[in-house]
């Protein structure tokens, strides 16, 4: 990977991280002093790395693990902030990266939401489950996790 392409790479998740959206070509110009050209470059090399993915046929950011771009049935919130997630487990590493909060998803059956709360390794949908390691701590003995 260049390193304009850690720089954009960097920014694409600083801004998902801040807003909870997918920056556009302009946000990356801006945030990485280049210009639009030099990141529509450095989007298709991330791509075709599988760094990240675009929409088919453009340039926009529709995914940059764990994050989602567009709106799917699952969220991860923290306070009032939220942030599409491709999955379900994405969703829970969202809030392994940020903090505790919840995961959200839409219910297949009917209009209702449904949630976990996640803290200090523990979810709880009204029973308990519980990681006997929390999601932020799996790689500081992963064997053991």
């Amino acid at each position: 990977m260049t390193e304009a392409d850690r720089a954009v790479r960097a920014a694409v998740y600083a801004h998902f991280v801040e807003f909870g959206t997918a920056p556009t070509k302009a946000t990356l110009a801006s945030a990485t002093s280049m210009d639009g050209r030099a990141v529509e470059e450095s989007l298709s090399r991330l791509a075709e790395n599988h760094r990240l993915v675009l929409a088919p046929g453009s340039r926009s950011v529709t995914m940059a693990h764990p994050f989602s771009g567009i709106r799917t049935a699952y969220r991860a919130r923290i306070g009032d902030r939220t942030w599409q997630a491709n999955c379900g487990w994405d969703a829970f590493a969202i809030l392994s990266l940020l903090g505790d909060g919840e995961v959200l998803t839409d219910s297949p059956l009917d209009t209702t939401t449904w949630a976990w709360r996640v803290g200090d390794g523990v979810v709880s949908p009204g029973g308990f489950m519980h990681f006997v390691v929390p999601a932020r701590s799996f790689w500081d003995d992963i064997a053991f996790t």
